[in-house]
């Protein structure tokens, strides 16, 4: 029993790390699936912002980036940086601030608050490249977020 004992542990941990890896890659295949390239993104996006932001009229210099493929935090997902001049629960305007918006299987997922909308390499951290690539992104008017109403 005692030599029988050390070759079924081997076997379990074969079998775990065999487990793993076919765990890893079905993670994979899954976001694969997932990266559809968002089409009609805006209808959705607007709906979200009619609810995250404290006043959502009377939004300034609405700009969005087209949907591109990025690696945000280690998955690479189709995302896209918007940037505006909203105003605050106080009704005064808070400045530029740059956002990064996550779509997920063609429609959008989740927001990203990067903060003021400042030259790149002013903040570090996890959301640095992101910062940074928002610095640079091109964008385009918005001006569906400049007519938005409660």
């Amino acid at each position: 029993m005692r030599r029988i004992f050390p070759v079924l542990v081997s076997i379990g941990m074969a079998l775990a790390g065999c487990a793993d890896a076919y765990q890893n890659e079905l993670t994979r295949k899954t976001i694969e699936t997932q990266n559809v390239k968002p089409e009609n993104y805006k209808p959705d996006l607007l709906a979200f912002m009619k609810t995250y932001l404290n006043d959502p009229t009377n939004v300034r210099e609405a700009t969005m980036s087209e949907p591109t493929k990025l690696y945000v935090l280690d998955t690479e997902r189709y995302a896209a940086c918007l940037r505006y001049n909203a105003k605050s629960a106080g009704s005064k305007y808070t400045g530029l601030r740059d956002h990064l918006a996550i779509f997920v299987s063609g429609k959008f997922d989740r927001m990203i608050e990067l903060g003021r909308a400042t030259a790149a390499g002013s903040n570090s951290g996890p959301l640095q490249p992101l910062r940074e690539y928002c610095a640079s992104a091109t964008y385009q008017p918005f001006p569906e977020l400049e007519q938005l109403k409660r």
